[in-house]
């Protein structure tokens, strides 16, 4: 440790005297691995959350990449050094560096492959890289080694075998604790555990985080995966749980959370969790509210856009402040105001040219089920299963199966008796009580109960049209 103060404090003195990084690192007679070892220092240091060290940072990178430059073949017999190398490289280093001093150097055969898949990995070739790294254990390996090693792997896995990602993220946490390896693997943990449904590894991962890692200047990204996480997990994340979750949050970054939550859970219609996050902001923390806070008031709108109490809606919403919104929240201001608007406008009478086309469907409708024509091939595959009566049609029960499931092959047409004796079933069947499900806003008309060429319902189906179409828009989160 007093080694590293030492390094520490040399490198202080260096930037606070504008010397050039390459002729310190050559002439300062500092070896790679000491080099490095500073690096992580200030690395760990910004993921505790001192921005101030960034620019350090960047010249440490400079000086270490000066120094690995110079080095020869007497410097890599070390292994320290040869480590130090391979780690600078999956600490941003510059690929170029890595492979020609690891060409220069003369090591185990398993050192060059890391270096060679570290290579592989930092120039954009993830194929390549996980076919060389992945027989290497990162446990197998010295732990400053197997910390960055584990991180890699996890990354370049976290797409087609996630649950083997996880775990190497996990070796990573392990390996390096309370480090920048450590804050990146909890945070790729939080969007790999959205990806699995996993909500109880997301809470864990996510609670770990916020506790250690909340003011890092990464943290935004932490941020986008656990709004996310919530709106995706929210069947399986209860509010106590992401009450005690954001309560280690400072007051301006929880109401920022929740605002982002009420935004997203506005726009893809989840009510009771729009209106918990909106009414979290807007209540504050330590008494002091942010009931003027506009963007709170305007999410809140959003998941009653289209209820009953559609006038009060339209009242909030014309008491905002455009001033004190963002452009897209603007945008997205209008667009709540145009929906509003549309589901109470007035009801346009129908013509005498459509009353008259309606009547005919009139008279069919109440022909009984016997009089009915006869039922084509195509029309009985189109027809939907009746509700509280098994279907006697195979095509329809195949329709429902994958296209490529050996079910979903042709059925034979339906006869005249199957089709009559399928009417009589649903015509006996007893009422049910409609109890319209959860929709999003996206959801087809049909599977809304609402009929298109009704014209309230045609109101209702446009306003949930505009609704889905305010997340393509208007994807970018609050700032």
């Amino acid at each position: 440790m007093r080694g590293r103060t030492v390094i520490g404090r040399a490198v202080g003195l260096l930037l606070a005297a504008g010397l050039p990084a390459a002729a310190f690192a050559q002439d300062d007679g500092l070896q790679p691995y000491q080099l490095v070892r500073s690096l992580q220092l200030i690395q760990d240091r910004i993921a505790g959350g001192d921005h101030a060290a960034m620019p350090m940072q960047a010249k440490l990178l400079e000086m270490t990449d000066a120094r690995l430059r110079a080095a020869d073949a007497e410097d890599f017999k070390d292994p320290k050094n040869f480590r130090a190398l391979l780690v600078y490289g999956m600490s941003g280093g510059n690929p170029v560096t890595v492979a020609a001093a690891a060409s220069r150097a003369t090591t185990d055969p398993q050192s060059l492959a890391v270096a060679k898949g570290i290579v592989a990995y930092l120039n954009g070739r993830p194929a390549a890289a996980i076919e060389i790294l992945k027989p290497i254990d990162p446990m197998s390996v010295p732990p400053d080694l197997g910390a960055f090693l584990a991180l890699v792997k996890g990354s370049l896995l976290a797409t087609d075998e996630p649950a083997a990602a996880l775990t190497l993220l996990d070796e990573a946490r392990l390996l390096s604790p309370g480090t920048l390896v450590e804050e990146a693997a909890l945070r790729r943990s939080v969007g790999l555990a959205v990806a699995q449904g996993d909500a109880a590894r997301f809470a864990l991962a996510s609670t770990q985080y916020v506790a250690g890692y909340l003011y890092s200047p990464y943290a935004s990204q932490f941020a986008d995966s656990f709004v996310s996480g919530v709106i995706q997990l929210h069947m399986s994340i209860s509010q106590d749980k992401l009450a005690d979750i954001t309560s280690m949050m400072d007051p301006e970054r929880e109401k920022v959370i929740y605002l982002r939550i009420a935004r997203r859970a506005a726009i893809d219609g989840l009510s009771d969790l729009s209106a918990f996050a909106s009414a979290r902001a807007e209540q504050g923390r330590s008494g002091k509210g942010n009931q003027d806070d506009p963007r709170a008031v305007l999410y809140s709108s959003l998941s009653t856009v289209t209820s009953a109490t559609i006038d009060d809606v339209r009242t909030r919403l014309g008491k905002i402040d455009r001033g004190k919104l963002s452009e897209s929240d603007r945008a997205l201001l209008d667009a709540a105001q145009a929906v509003a608007g549309e589901v109470v406008a007035p009801v346009p009478a129908a013509s005498k040219d459509e009353t008259e086309a309606a009547e005919p469907a009139k008279i069919d409708t109440a022909k009984p089920a016997a009089e009915a024509e006869p039922v084509s091939q195509a029309d009985a595959e189109a027809l939907p299963p009746v509700e509280g009566a098994a279907s006697e049609q195979p095509a329809v029960a195949a329709a429902a199966k994958p296209a490529d499931s050996p079910a979903a092959a042709p059925a034979p047409p339906a006869s005249p008796a199957t089709a009559e004796a399928t009417a009589q079933a649903a015509a006996s069947a007893p009422t049910q009580p409609e109890t319209p499900p959860v929709l999003p806003a996206s959801a087809p008309a049909a599977a809304a109960g609402l009929d298109p060429h009704d014209p309230t319902d045609a109101a209702m189906l446009n306003a949930r049209r505009q609704l889905d179409q305010i997340d393509q828009l208007l994807g970018a989160a609050p700032k």
